[in-house]
This record gives C-alpha cells, sequence and structure tokens, in this order.
C-alpha cells in the first residue's frame, strides 16, 4: 500500500487510479435456494449405514439439525496482491503445498483449508469487494448462502462441487480498486437477515475501508495521507497537504470509518455477528478496526479487539480456528424437538457415544444435545468427521 506514485498515474496499494490527469480519482451473482435444516448424514434415513441403521432393531431416523452459516466478505482490492510476511517456520509440512506470497491468495488458501475440513457441517458463502468490473462498489457474491458438499466428499480428500465452484470463482479474480467496505456489508444485510442464530461474517481485509463518494475528510482521515503516500517526488501526502482533496485524490479516499461501523451494527442487529481479520497493511488502522470488532459482535476480549495477524502462516491458522470454533460446536441444535429423548443416540463416525454427564452428552432443552468432556474436546479438535444423532433405539448410557 505504499508505493511511490506519479500524478500522471495515480495508484496508491492498488487501490487508486488516474482517470484525468487534472484530477486523478482513487480509485454474477449466482441464485441459491434457501438452505434447509439437513441431516449430519449423507443418507436418507432408511439408508443408513449398517451400524447405525437399526442396531435395537426399531426402525431408526437421522434427526435435523440446524447449520451454522459461514459468509466470507473478502477484500480483493489491489493491495491484495502485495507480499504477506511470512513466519520463521516457512517450511510447509511433508505432502502440503506451499503457501502463496500474495495476501489474497494466502486468505483463499485459509479458507478452503477450513471448508474442506467443516463444510460438510455447514452453510457457506462468499462476496469479494470490489467487483471485478469496478474500483468502488459493493461487490459481487460468488456464492449465495449454501449447504456445504457431502460428507463423502471429506471422506475421500477431494474438493466437492460446492467448494471446487466456490475457489475457481475466488482463483479467477485479479484482485484491483479499492476497499468498499460499507457498500459491501450493506449489500449483504438483505442476503443474511433472517437466515438463523448461528450466522457469521468473516470480514477480513488488508487496509482502511474508503470509497464514499460522498465523503468529506482533513488529511487526519485521508487514506494517502495515513498512509505516508508519495504522489511524486516532490509531492508527498504530509500535512498540512490534503491529499483527499479534489484536485489531488479526491474524497473518495478518505477513510470511511463510521459507515463502515455502521454497517456492521446493522448486520449484528439483524443477527449477524462479524469476525473482524486485519491482514498486515491494516495496522494503521488499528483503532477503528478494534471499534468494527467490538460492533459485530465476536471481539476479542482484550487488546487489540480485532482478530490481528501478522504473517501468511498466522492467517491460515486464525481463519481456521475462529471457523472450527463455531462450526464445531459442542451445543448441536436440533430442527425439532424428538418425539421421545429416551430414544435417542449420538454416533461419532460410526461409533456410539454413550449419554453422560462428564464425557458424553446430555439434552440442555427439548432441542439441544451438548456434548461434554472427552465427547466436546473431540469434536471441537476436529478429531470426528461425521457426527450422527440418531432416534429410534433405546438411549446407552455410560
Amino acid at each position: 500500500m505504499r508505493r511511490a506514485l506519479g500524478l500522471a498515474a495515480l495508484a496508491v496499494g492498488g487501490l487508486l487510479c488516474c482517470q484525468e490527469a487534472e484530477r486523478p480519482a482513487w480509485i454474477a451473482d449466482r441464485p441459491a435456494p434457501e438452505p434447509e435444516p439437513a441431516s449430519l448424514i449423507d443418507t436418507p434415513s432408511e439408508d443408513l449405514p449398517p451400524d447405525l441403521a437399526s442396531p435395537c432393531g426399531a426402525a431408526t431416523v437421522a434427526l435435523e439439525f440446524v447449520r451454522p452459516n459461514l459468509y466470507f466478505a473478502i477484500d480483493a482490492s489491489g493491495s491484495m496482491l502485495e507480499d504477506i510476511p511470512r513466519s520463521d517456520a516457512t517450511v510447509p509440512a511433508v505432502g502440503t503445498a506451499p503457501l502463496p506470497s500474495d495476501r489474497f491468495g494466502v486468505l483463499s488458501a485459509a479458507i478452503q483449508g477450513l471448508l474442506e475440513r467443516v463444510g460438510h457441517r455447514v452453510n457457506y458463502g462468499a462476496t469479494l469487494f470490489p467487483s471485478g468490473e469496478a474500483t468502488c462498489d459493493a461487490g459481487e457474491e460468488i456464492l449465495g448462502l449454501s449447504q456445504g458438499d457431502r460428507v463423502s466428499s471429506a471422506v475421500s480428500g477431494e474438493l466437492g462441487p460446492v467448494l471446487r465452484d466456490l475457489m475457481f470463482s475466488i482463483h479467477r479474480r485479479t484482485p484491483r480498486g479499492g476497499t468498499p467496505i460499507a457498500l459491501a456489508l450493506r449489500g449483504l444485510l438483505p442476503k443474511l437477515r433472517g437466515r438463523g442464530s448461528e450466522t457469521y461474517l468473516f470480514l477480513v481485509t488488508d487496509g482502511g475501508p474508503n470509497c464514499n463518494l460522498e465523503a468529506n475528510c482533513g488529511p487526519e482521515s485521508c487514506i494517502p495521507n495515513i498512509e505516508h503516500v508519495s504522489l511524486s517526488e516532490e509531492l508527498r501526502c504530509e500535512a498540512p497537504l490534503n491529499c483527499c482533496d479534489p484536485s489531488l485524490t479526491g474524497p473518495q479516499n478518505c477513510l470511511d470509518a463510521n459507515a463502515s461501523e455502521a454497517a456492521v451494527q446493522a448486520l449484528a442487529a439483524a443477527g449477524v455477528r462479524s469476525f473482524v481479520i486485519g491482514i498486515p497493511g491494516s495496522e494503521a488502522y488499528a483503532d477503528l478496526m478494534d471499534r468494527l470488532a467490538l460492533a459485530g459482535g465476536m471481539a476479542r476480549p482484550e487488546s487489540p479487539n480485532y482478530y490481528r495477524v501478522s504473517d501468511a502462516e498466522q492467517l491460515v491458522a486464525t481463519v481456521g480456528s475462529l471457523g472450527l470454533g463455531v462450526a464445531l460446536s459442542c451445543g448441536i441444535e436440533l430442527a425439532t424437538p424428538p418425539p421421545d429423548p429416551s430414544l435417542v443416540n449420538v454416533y461419532f463416525d460410526g461409533q456410539i457415544v454413550p449419554a453422560d454427564p462428564i464425557d458424553g452428552w446430555a439434552f440442555t432443552d427439548t432441542r439441544t444435545v451438548q456434548l461434554l468432556g472427552n465427547a466436546c474436546e473431540l469434536l471441537k479438535t476436529g478429531q470426528v468427521l461425521q457426527a450422527d444423532i440418531v432416534a429410534g433405539c433405546p438411549v446407552v448410557i455410560r
């Protein structure tokens, strides 16, 4: 985000572009059906795996559960093409591909890695902002909130069609343009409102929000000034010079703080909680990132309140741990109460998990199965690929 730029061809970290030398300016939705509650297993109840089908000689049925919704608001601005630092341990594990060098590529790898592990348990969707055709707009939804691939894809280790299409849509994009966070989040509000209490937005960005064409700011809130951009060898964005003056980079380069915070608050009021993740490049905007994180309802309990990552490996780990935390919750909400709670059993990868208040499971209300102790730990750490809740046989008690 810190390239020296000439007035004849103005660009700031991929966020600025030039249209006229005398007044430089900064610079297909796919319909998806409403996701329905679905079984934790792939097969209909009459085709349950043999070890789950009827262990007690009774007719059994897989109970439907409420899937968490994970939605990714992905910064596809021009500065996302810049390199991201690597940790000291840069040698990849045996059998794994090295991470890309650029911010956008590493973020793509982080999302894919998470959804390979939990995609079959959740609904997910994504928007890239801005769209590929504009420098400042609400972005392009590349996947409406949809049920993930079948668990068989996770078992095989291959990408299913939903995740494969999502990653293709991400990889085909070359980042460009500005960082229109407020525009993007306002556009997501009608898409995510009313999608259930377990709806989480992942807002991942490497810089301050801009692209408010109605903004007006002084040098203290002008992004080129904040980043000390050089417009030429003789002209540097330092106060009292205001580089957001219309004769220079324009007011669209003002830090769009209040509108972005209001957009996160509106999502939170609609039941959509937001994780705010700052990629290297966003450090100058830490105060605003904290405000966004607190408004989103999923802030860290201490400073910084947003999830600040310093290198590629930490970005992958942060996206993964946050996603696992909400996708592999130990409280499993059922779509409807079972007809008889005494005829319900839980299975991990085909093996029964006895009801037990210490290391098993219990009902906390008529619709919620709470995994406890060791059973919870196995699920949260990703050691369980498939969890099933099946009704029809007397509950097995430890």
